[in-house]
């Protein structure tokens, strides 16, 4: 891991026109309670989220049964676009951690407008960026990771006030709980307040401190 690159998790937003962006929203959007299952991991991709307001996570279930958090989305996002371009079915599920909006296209219609502002190449690179995002996630020592984790979810949320628990991190990163509360204990509350259900301070620069401080050493 190395430099600010490692923190950084572009949108589909990011990479597209504004224009486009609000193409994509101006379909019809509905509001979402937190905890509730946007997309289900085996379904046919029928249409795309296009994620105005809130944070989901991206959870796949493996064969043994075992969940696995995959990823934390925000606005900006747009959810369930790889089951579209493959004609395949969703490979995970999609779940609300916060109140969410997010408007909904139609499978044909998505294609049309990726097709129409040639996003092939975008969607290319957000594809690459989020396989890159899942791998770093594991590399390092568990408090390097947490740190890694954790600075992205605010860049993602947009705050560092969060509901999640240690479980949810430990899946995220691939560890066990008393890890990512070991982990916890290593960082310290002067860079990450953290209570059984409740993420509700992280020192993002403290922590890219950390971090910058480890990989030079």
């Amino acid at each position: 891991m190395s430099g600010d690159d490692v923190f950084s998790v572009r949108s589909f937003k990011d990479l597209v026109s504004d224009e486009a962006w609000a193409e994509l929203t101006a379909y019809p959007s509905w509001p979402y309670a937190p905890d509730r299952t946007l997309l289900h991991q085996g379904d046919p991709g029928t249409h795309v989220l296009a994620l105005t307001d809130g944070l989901v996570k991206v959870v796949r279930e493996d064969r043994d049964g075992r969940e696995r958090l995959l990823a934390f989305r925000g606005p900006g996002e747009i959810l369930g676009e790889m089951a579209i371009q493959e004609r395949g079915v969703r490979l995970a599920a999609v779940r609300t951690m916060s109140k969410c909006t997010a408007s909904v296209i139609p499978a044909d219609s998505f294609r049309r407008f990726v097709r129409g502002h040639q996003l092939a190449q975008p969607l290319a690179v957000l594809a690459s960026s989020r396989l890159r995002e899942q791998t770093e996630i594991h590399d390092g020592a568990v408090h390097q990771r947490l740190a890694v984790a954790l600075i992205r979810l605010v860049e993602v949320s947009g705050t560092d006030s969060l509901t999640l628990t240690r479980e949810e991190l430990a899946q995220h990163i691939g560890v066990g709980r008393k890890a990512v509360s070991k982990a916890l204990d290593c960082l310290g509350p002067g860079l990450v307040k953290a209570g059984k259900r409740r993420i509700c301070g992280i020192n993002v620069g403290g922590l890219k401190g950390m971090l910058e401080r480890s990989m030079h050493h």
